[in-house]
């Protein structure tokens, strides 16, 4: 009798046994499931960024020369007459337009001080906020142009995430104090109201402009014949500049 009976609870053992790890495991991937989740979201926006870069190399340029880019009355650093211009297009919130100026512009400055004028085309389209940065950056060249790459380097520091609440304007102001000082930043912050619309139409022409070479997004650059997509090396702009300056 003692036998039938652990035989009957040694059957029902093994199959509750097995429930009752299937259960043990299910709760497993779940918390470990939970667990992984927030590091998914808080790397989102980083990975929409490269998608994107990756999406725009993979773009054709469209009829890329240098002659069809307007030039004048453009933001710029370098030598006025240098034998080689390039356009750089930017948005103030994209981290690969800052990876870009930090990484290569400066670069390009400091190996080619008289060879080469390079002018800053808009291509704001992140958010207000961008538009902001862009109008700001249009009184900052007409009011001090010889400051113009300074203040661009300190409001890149200051590069907020493109979802922030921060109040951009007053911030991009109160960097534009620190960089051209109280006179030229109170000529800033009146030109940016009475100059409004204008400044706004160059921000538009420049997109739409960008937009006819074969891009949606930035850092964008004409060099020549050349029209580079996303934050490519520093030896791919160096080549294309020599490449002009060997046609001259």
């Amino acid at each position: 009798m003692k036998e039938q009976n652990s035989e009957k609870i040694n059957k029902l053992v093994i199959p509750l046994s097995i429930i009752i790890s299937g259960v043990v495991i299910a709760g497993a991937i779940y918390f470990s499931s939970e667990k992984s989740t927030p590091s998914v979201v808080a790397n989102s926006n980083q990975e929409q960024q490269v998608v994107q870069q990756q999406e725009l190399q993979q773009q054709p340029s469209l009829d890329a020369n240098i002659s069809k880019v307007k030039i004048s009355g453009q933001p710029f650093v370098g030598n006025p007459n240098a034998p080689v211009t390039l356009a750089f297009w930017w948005d103030y919130q994209c981290s690969f337009s800052k990876q870009l100026e930090s990484e290569v512009i400066k670069q390009i400055i400091k190996e080619y001080p008289d060879k080469v004028k390079i002018v800053f085309k808009d291509f704001q389209f992140y958010s207000a906020d961008s538009q902001t940065a862009g109008i700001v950056a249009r009184a900052v060249f007409e009011v001090a142009p010889d400051k113009y790459f300074d203040w661009r380097v300190a409001i890149y520091e200051k590069q907020n995430n493109k979802n922030s609440n921060s109040d951009t304007k007053n911030d991009i102001l109160a960097i534009t104090k620190t960089i051209l000082g109280t006179n030229n930043a109170d000529r800033v912050a009146r030109l940016i109201v009475s100059k409004q619309a204008e400044y706004q139409k160059a921000l538009d022409d420049d997109k739409a402009e960008g937009k006819t070479f074969g891009t949606e997004g930035t850092p964008a650059t004409m060099i020549g014949k050349q029209f580079i997509l996303g934050a490519q090396p520093y030896s791919t702009f160096k080549q294309a500049i020599d490449i002009v300056l060997q046609e001259k």
